[in-house]
Order: C-alpha cells, then structure tokens, then sequence
C-alpha cells in the first residue's frame, strides 16, 4: 500500500467515533495485555493447529469467521469457543468486492447489509451464540462497513499492528514476520492474523513464547472488547 493511502486510511480511522470502531484495547485492559485477532477461518487444517498453539501458552483470541467457509470444518467453531475464544462476523461470502472495487463496482449498502446479516444468523444457528463483533473483510472501513455493524448489534474491531501473514509463502517468510511482530508489539495491540495460511503456525512457534517471555497478557484482553456473547 503507498505512503498516500496508508495515510488516507489513518485519516479515516481517526474519523471514526470510538463508539463505532475498536483498533486497540481499552482502557480497562491491563497495561500489558495484547489481543490475537484471526481472520478468514476456519480452516480444517489449519485451525486446529492454531488452536493448539494458543492453548499450549494459555492465550485467547477472536476469531473472525467467513460464514461460507463454516462448512469445510463445521466442528471448530465448537471447539473454538470451548477454549475460551470468542467468534465474530466476517461476512459470509468476503467478495472481492468488500475489500476493494471489483470491476470498478462495490457491494451496496444492501447487499451488505444482507451479507452480514446472513452470516451473523449462520453463526448464532452453528456456535449456538451470537457473536458481538465484526471485521470487515480486508479491513476496508466505508460508511457502509461501519454503519452496518452497527445496525445489526456489532462492534466494528480492526487491528492497530500487523505483519502480512496472508502473503507468506515460506516458513522463512513467517520467521521473519515473528520477529517484526515481537519487536514492533506494544500493549494493548491488537493483532491481524489468519488462520487459513499453513505459514501462520510457524509465525506462532516463534511469537508466543518470545511475547509470553517478555510479559505479554495473551488472554485477559479478550474481555475488554464488549466480546460477550449472549
């Protein structure tokens, strides 16, 4: 992304009320918690290693669930919130087109709407939950990625450090994105991660216990971001 649109998107984050958008943990987290955030899940492979991680260093996530993927492994998202993490909306079909203009058309405020209120029915009916937060895919934030949360009862939660896992092709790519991760984390971050990218385990082989050893709170982050699901 250039120079211009990173500011550009800083300008509009900044713009937004916090009461419409979460990008770092709240006061009332301790001063050294950090919250694991995964997009585009769940993955039949790749979740459960995820999962395995974070349980072997007692840290809790969100993980932000695309609704037309819950049927490649529908028995995660019990397990996910077995384990004390909690599950939001991610869309249910994450076009293309929610995360940039395709073919120079974006999804009107309609179809959106529709799409994530689909998904938020979907998942209250597979987790027997309904989840409180939404991301919205790429992370792209438009009137309408912001409002429509909103509307339907969700809290709109981006990310204020990331290291572009999507895109590693090699564990040596993900080694090197630990080590970005580990020096560049401060408190209260909140993490962008995915759990459909094999690469990602490497990352969490190297990263959890570097953040543990420098006494970083995995887990209590996760009830501070109006994460309760009723």
């Amino acid at each position: 992304m250039s120079a211009i649109a990173e500011r550009a998107k800083a300008a509009l984050r900044g713009a937004i009320p916090r009461s419409l958008l979460v990008r770092r943990l709240p006061g009332a987290a301790a001063a050294n918690a950090v919250l694991l955030t995964f997009d585009d899940g769940p993955h039949p492979e790749v979740t459960p290693a995820v999962l395995d991680r974070l349980a072997a260093h007692r840290a809790r996530a969100v993980f932000f669930i695309v609704g037309k993927r819950i049927r490649r492994a529908p028995h995660l998202l019990d397990r996910i919130q077995r384990e004390g993490h909690v599950i939001g909306n991610h869309s249910l079909l994450h076009r293309a087109g929610y995360v940039r203009a395709e073919n120079g058309r974006t999804p009107t405020f309609t179809e959106y709407y529709r799409d994530c209120v689909r998904c938020q029915a979907v998942l209250e009916r597979r987790a027997g939950r309904r989840p409180t937060l939404f991301r919205p895919p790429g992370g792209r934030l438009t009137p309408t990625s912001v409002v429509v949360p909103k509307l339907i009862g969700l809290s709109c939660m981006t990310w204020s450090i990331e290291v572009q896992d999507w895109a590693f092709r090699s564990a040596e790519q993900a080694q090197a994105g630990a080590r970005r991760l580990i020096d560049g984390i401060q408190p209260r971050d909140i993490v962008l991660l995915h759990d459909d990218n094999r690469f990602v385990v490497d990352l969490l082989d190297a990263a959890l216990p570097a953040l543990t050893a420098k006494g970083f709170d995995l887990a209590s982050g996760i009830e501070t971001v109006g994460s309760e699901q009723g």
